[in-house]
């Protein structure tokens, strides 16, 4: 029986050990998302080049994952 109890605690010791360990643990920070102003020259017509400022969180590096590479700009 001493078997038994002593398996009992040491299981119980383990489980108190890790569950101390997962909650003194820090979260990742987080990284704040503030939106991003950014500046394109765009080409139009007769060689003409205008300045267009795009402000928002989709202008912003996000991390993603693509397939396949992207074709080369003309």
């Amino acid at each position: 029986m001493r078997r038994v109890w002593a398996t009992v605690v040491s299981l119980w010791m383990v489980l108190a050990i890790v569950a101390v360990l997962a909650w003194t643990r820090q979260p990742p920070a987080a990284v704040p998302s503030r939106p991003v102003a950014t500046a394109l020259l765009v080409r139009g017509k007769n060689g003409t080049t205008q300045r267009v400022v795009v402000v928002g969180a989709a202008t912003s590096a996000a991390p993603h994952a693509t397939t396949q590479a992207s074709p080369p700009a003309p």
